[in-house]
């Protein structure tokens, strides 16, 4: 071990000595579904005793991962008088609406934020120690590295005692509420930080120290991710490529003594049986993948791909996804928990990964998450926001007006008008008394996908439909909603 390397050792034991004696909250494994405290989650027994069934062993997630981020380069990069360039978003910077950026600020602002989150139903959220891409299109991939420097390790590997100070605290506050958190190691644009060789022995000591530090602590609630979307393009490092992932998943168990799960997540399709990437799947503890950019029945198709190449004797876990709650309702559907990716316009309000974050439930887009997920969960419903902006889509529906009684067949059509000069409508989203009902990628915007819709799957009585209009805002992930309500009944 190198001097820097037993320095860091002797401050991050003095923080593991600062936390509270034991943890609470004991996330676990019991064949395909996830415990909490020796019970799967989202039963009866866990907590939960209205809570769709198909949920039981699941988590449902947030991305969060730029809860601890910060940017070695401030106030001469990231700053509003020092903005770094985007060639799809503009300027971008981290300084607040009214303040510089902080990391102490954003850290407190997201912890105060999770017991309404939990409130709500959420089990789970991601962090990461190199944090995320922050503006839509990460600076539009023009080059592999991020211009910000958030990485929590030196370019020897070593762990940054800042760092691991705000994720100890990240840790503490989830283990009281009850949530896990997914501990993040890599990202993509920012594993170039840590120095690279030949053996990648100075990435191996990254995990090493990373894992070291967590089993350290005395919280259980916690997953280990090595690597955001291993894939050979965006990483350098061969132990965080597909070919080469195995040996991190290996070290890290080994390292935690096999007392926290670890995976990573997989982006990509399933690899040849018996390749390295093939092994590495089956020698981790949970499989997690993303879905981003997928319809709801694309998602359908990947789940059960993802099961029938990696198997059925481990939980599955989607840790990114988008903001559409029919890609949740489709892997609650698989049984799979769902992770809800809200990038973000950097404006403290939209998002939460684009900073300066908003960590409450302060946009449209986030609460028609959490009020979906306190729907399945049955939880409290969050109050909705309130939530101005003249750019927002402007839906009326024709053929249906307030307090009308349908009968027969009846056409009913969102037109949706686009405000923004930009970005083009995404999608228009249909719900009935709260749950998904249909959805359309193109105008006409039919309800139930039908030009005259007949309602044969709606009882009769007093009911309301939601429709929700999303509207892109970057060039790959950030969208923004309206929402319009009309109660309505079905005579026969």
């Amino acid at each position: 071990m190198n001097p820097m390397s037993l320095k860091n050792a002797s401050l991050l034991c003095i923080l593991v000595s600062l936390a509270c004696a034991h943890g609470q909250t004991v996330v676990g494994i019991h064949g395909s579904q996830f415990t909490i405290n020796g019970n799967p989650t989202y039963t009866a027994a866990s907590g939960f005793p209205s809570a769709d069934q198909s949920l039981q062993g699941t988590l449902l997630n947030v991305r969060a991962v730029q809860a601890i981020f910060d940017d070695a380069n401030y106030p001469n990069g990231g700053s509003r008088a020092h903005p770094y360039t985007s060639n799809t978003m503009g300027p971008v910077f981290w300084d607040y609406p009214d303040g510089p950026w902080d990391p102490e600020r954003n850290l407190r602002e997201f912890l105060a934020a999770l017991p309404e989150w939990r409130r709500a139903g959420i089990l789970a959220f991601t962090v990461n120690l190199q944090g995320g891409g922050p503006p839509d299109g990460n600076y539009g991939e023009k080059d592999a590295l991020q211009p910000h420097l958030n990485s929590g390790f030196d370019p020897q590997g070593n762990l940054k005692p800042a760092y691991a100070a705000r994720l100890q605290r990240v840790i503490e506050e989830a283990d009281k509420q009850g949530m896990v958190v997914i501990v993040g190691f890599f990202y993509q644009g920012s594993n170039e930080r840590i120095q690279a060789d030949p053996e990648d022995r100075y990435a191996k000591e990254a995990v090493r120290q990373a894992s070291l530090f967590l089993k350290n602590l005395p919280h259980r609630n916690i997953l280990i991710e090595i690597a955001n979307e291993t894939n050979p393009q965006s990483y350098k490092h061969p132990i965080m490529q597909p070919d080469g992932i195995l040996d991190a998943v290996l070290l890290a168990q080994k390292t935690v003594e096999h007392q926290i799960p670890v995976s990573m997540s997989w982006v990509q399709g399933p690899m040849r049986r018996g390749s390295r990437g093939d092994l590495a799947m089956r020698a981790v503890d949970y499989v997690m993948f993303h879905t981003n950019g997928q319809t709801p029945e694309s998602a359908h198709e990947s789940i059960q791909a993802m099961k029938r190449w990696a198997g059925y004797d481990r939980p599955f876990l989607i840790n990114e996804d988008g903001v559409s709650t029919f890609n949740l309702q489709a892997a609650v559907q698989e049984h799979v928990g769902w992770g809800y990716y809200d990038d973000g316009l950097g404006n403290y309000r939209d998002g939460f990964q684009d900073l300066p974050v908003d960590w409450k439930i302060g946009s449209n887009v986030k609460w028609v998450f959490f009020e979906q997920v306190a729907r399945l969960t049955g939880s409290p419903v969050p109050a909705r926001p309130k939530y101005e902006d003249g750019t927002l889509p402007k839906i009326t529906v024709f053929g249906l007006e307030p307090g009308q009684v349908l009968k027969g067949r009846n056409w009913i059509e969102a037109i949706v008008t686009d405000n923004d000069p930009r970005w083009p409508i995404k999608r228009v989203e249909f719900f009935i008394d709260d749950k998904p009902y249909s959805y359309r990628l193109n105008a006409p915007y039919f309800l139930g996908g039908q030009e005259w819709w007949d309602a044969m799957d709606i009882s009769t009585g007093p009911h309301t439909l939601r429709v929700v209009a999303y509207d892109m805002r970057g060039p790959r992930f950030t969208e923004t909603c309206s929402i319009l309500e009309i109660p309505f009944s079905i005579e026969r």
